[in-house]
């Protein structure tokens, strides 16, 4: 990992994509795979550079394990994918889906590998592809392993896209004062967001951008997932929890904060404070090397010692890379180790019925020797008590 790591706006090289598909090789070599097959769109954009709107016309990559990649894909997306594709690759198009009986996709499919070879295939893939899919078949996430451990490039990529989300945090807490709908301040923060990437990145791909910036006002922000009406306010008070989140030409990123308008009620001040304290521990345990899911169990246990174990919903962080949520993951049961080069988040939350709920999240690196956080927002409390 280069220690002088700088944000980047360009779009992957067709070296760097050729690395990712060696990569994928490599773990086909030790798997004894002959073919592997990607269904996944995202992980198709993540080899290719490609990125499209999934239908009822299959999109299928195969990688063999020597020679060039072929992309099955419609004549209807023939011209985009040779506009956006970055790699040296074969194509086999179909005209139409359904289609007569011997020109229909998996009539193509049935040609490009051989019904004795072994052939992996992802998890996610669906019942229908798979059933179509010759030779015999291992269900292996190959591309998900791939894209755990992040290069310089998706390192700068991730360096930019923090400082999209940086700017919409900025303008969230400027915007927020009781009585502001949440409809405006959507508008608002996502519309800076986007404003920057279209500044930044002139020729950005919109199949892969998303911005949102919201608010959980205290009485919804107890539920995390709760989807708020448009006409909702921001209130006196708090805790309030912000959600800034977007994927900046291929690259999810993240970040959260708990804060309080005006003042900061008194049932709310140990919930946060054991937030706080459980999210130092975090990371404190960010270091290559140590198993996820014990960082997990730690702040757990941590949290449950004062007092809130009951208002815990979700693991202490996930992943990040050309999604918003992906592996790995800061969970129990996910015994993998930390490594140099992965993205997560740290976000242990509390979520109190008739209080609220408590989570500031980051956007992560883990690095050599620990970790650097990527995203900027206040942390402290009184950094967070806004004055109305």
């Amino acid at each position: 990992m280069n220690s002088k790591l700088k944000a980047i706006k360009d779009p992957p090289s067709k070296q760097e994509l050729s690395n990712r598909i060696e990569k994928v090789r490599d773990l086909m070599k030790q798997q004894n795979l002959d073919y592997y097959v990607c269904y996944d769109p995202v992980n198709i954009y993540y080899l290719t550079n490609f990125a499209f709107y999934v239908h009822e016309r299959p999109f299928i990559f195969v990688i063999p394990k020597e020679g060039l990649p072929k992309m099955i894909i419609p004549l209807l997306e023939k011209g985009h994918f040779e506009q956006r594709a970055k790699i040296d690759y074969e194509m086999a198009f179909y005209y139409e889906f359904p289609a007569l009986s011997g020109e229909n996709w998996y009539d193509i499919y049935h040609k490009i590998i051989d019904n004795d070879s072994k052939v992996g295939i992802e998890s996610a893939m669906p019942m229908g592809i798979a059933n179509k899919t010759p030779g015999k078949k291992v269900v292996t996430d190959i591309v998900e392993e791939a894209r755990l451990i992040k290069t310089d490039y998706e390192i700068g990529r991730t360096i930019h896209a923090c400082k999209v989300i940086n700017k919409g945090h900025k303008v969230l807490l400027k915007m927020c004062r009781p009585k502001v709908l949440l409809f405006a301040l959507y508008r608002e923060v996502s519309n800076a967001m986007t404003s920057k990437i279209v500044q930044d990145i002139p020729n950005a791909n919109f199949r892969v951008v998303d911005t949102m910036g919201i608010v959980w006002p205290p009485s919804i922000s107890h539920d995390p997932h709760l989807i708020p009406h448009i006409f909702d306010e921001v209130e006196e008070g708090g805790p309030h929890v912000s959600i800034v989140q977007a994927q900046v030409d291929g690259y999810g990123v993240e970040i959260e904060r708990t804060f309080f308008l005006g003042h900061i009620p008194e049932k709310a001040k140990k919930p946060f404070e054991t937030m706080f304290q459980a999210r130092a521990m975090a990371y404190d345990l960010l270091k290559p090397g140590t198993i996820m899911s014990e960082i997990d169990k730690k702040v757990r246990n941590f949290i449950k010692d004062n007092g809130y174990g009951d208002y815990i919903l979700h693991r202490t962080g996930h992943g990040l890379g050309i999604t918003g949520h992906e592996a790995p993951y800061l969970a129990e049961g996910y015994d993998r180790a930390l490594e140099p080069g992965m993205i997560v988040s740290v976000e242990p939350g509390i979520y109190i019925p008739g209080v609220g709920g408590f989570r500031h999240s980051d956007t992560v690196l883990i690095t050599e020797d620990g970790y650097m956080k990527l995203s900027k927002a206040p942390e402290e409390l009184d950094d967070l008590i806004i004055s109305i």
